[in-house]
């Protein structure tokens, strides 16, 4: 399959490149060039040569060429072919994609499956990093190259982690890539995205990474999420990777959207054996408040590659007028539309609140109240910078 051939030659490509473990520089060179030939991400390898800024690199350097980080998919039942099976039946019997369970057996061609044949079918994938309270954190808050404030400097350092672990929250959820000029390069400040791990690791807490694609360039997109899934710092990686999937201005055309949507998920998938999550539109905007916003969003499509889902349930978005203002309501019925939606009744969700700071005690009680009823895994607020530390002791008693 297209998806899967390419992923296989790049690492066929990448072990025969490591046996020299080095690379000199040409003329021309770029760092991101160099890690999309050598298979490996350009972090890892401005860390292996100890660079902080990845403009700055000379002709004939000689840089080390780390070996790429394996792709690990967990592995814990089989199935035994039958006659008349096809893959993508396979698949759907055990809850995975198809793409998947193609790279789980290096299958090439998923016309060519024999009766008899045993199938190692992949997953479930480690989810506790969605299960806990969550905060959120988006470059603006951290990043130099998009400090906000009165100084212009970032409002957020690493430190900050100490305050959300003493306020009960268990996960970060942190920005680590953005579409924009102004981006320092495939990840965003990689030194402080590492010292954002490291000291939420420390101080008992998990952090996912996610980034918003825009779908004009689904290779690009794609290359920042393999980034952020191979991020290390020693032995320390993020905990998840999230796919934050709600701009449709990059391409306007709602099928075309809509293509560039699955294709980049399915590919993500297919080489990815961590958890993945989906950071949704709420179904009550898409299928009430505005039907225009994302029409014939692909809820079925997507539902094969991934494995929580965490909904945009800002109910301070909505008016008292349409009814969803109230908390409790919006937060049951967007989990109820969103199960639907996948046609996954037990579905992973983990409902995102927001906007943080601008709601009474009251009506955070009621959201914590609402998840709770729905089977929510988890619960967040969107973001940390403006949530006043009050409200989160009333959610860590959820």
């Amino acid at each position: 399959m297209p998806a899967i051939a390419p992923f296989l030659a790049t690492l066929v490509f990448a072990a025969a490149f490591q046996a020299s473990g080095s690379y000199t520089v040409q003329p021309g060179d770029t760092l991101t060039g160099i890690a999309g030939s050598t298979g490996v991400s350009s972090a890892e390898l401005a860390r292996a040569n100890g660079i902080t800024d990845p403009n700055l690199i000379t002709a004939g350097q000689e840089l080390d060429v780390p070996a790429p980080a394996p792709v690990a998919v967990p592995k814990i039942s089989t199935y035994t072919v039958r006659g008349g099976d096809t893959l993508t039946a396979i698949a759907g019997r055990m809850g995975v994609s198809s793409e998947e369970l193609a790279h789980a057996n290096a299958i090439t061609n998923p016309n060519l499956i024999r009766t008899g044949q045993v199938l190692t079918v992949p997953g479930p994938r480690e989810i506790s990093a969605y299960s806990q309270l969550g905060t959120w954190v988006d470059v603006f808050d951290y990043a130099p190259a998009f400090g906000s404030g009165s100084t212009g400097a970032p409002q957020l350092t690493p430190s900050s982690v100490d305050a959300m672990a003493a306020s009960g929250i268990r996960t970060l959820y942190i920005q680590a890539a953005i579409d924009s000029p102004k981006s320092s390069g495939v990840l965003e400040a990689p030194t402080l995205l590492g010292a954002f791990l490291t000291r939420a690791h420390a101080r008992g807490m998990q952090v996912v990474a996610w980034y918003l694609p825009s779908f004009t360039d689904v290779n690009a997109d794609l290359q920042r999420l393999r980034a952020m899934r191979d991020f290390r710092v020693g032995e320390q990686g993020f905990d998840g990777v999230a796919v934050d999937i709600e701009w449709t201005a990059g391409v306007p055309n709602v099928a075309r959207r809509n293509a560039a949507l699955v294709d980049l998920s399915r590919r993500f998938r297919a080489e990815t054996g961590m958890a993945i999550g989906a950071i949704v539109l709420p179904p009550v905007l898409l299928e009430v408040v505005n039907t225009s916003y994302w029409p014939s969003f692909p809820w079925k499509s997507l539902a094969p590659y991934y494995d929580v889902w965490l909904p945009m349930a800002y109910w301070t978005d909505r008016t008292e007028a349409s009814g969803y203002r109230d908390p409790q309501r919006n937060t049951s019925e967007n989990i109820a539309r969103l199960r639907a939606d996948l046609r996954q009744p037990k579905a992973p969700v983990h409902v995102i609140g927001g906007i943080g700071g601008s709601s009474t005690a009251d009506e955070y009680r009621r959201f914590a109240t609402a998840a709770r009823a729905g089977g929510a895994i988890g619960i967040s607020l969107y973001d940390y910078r403006i949530t006043t530390s009050t409200v989160w002791p009333i959610l860590a008693r959820r």
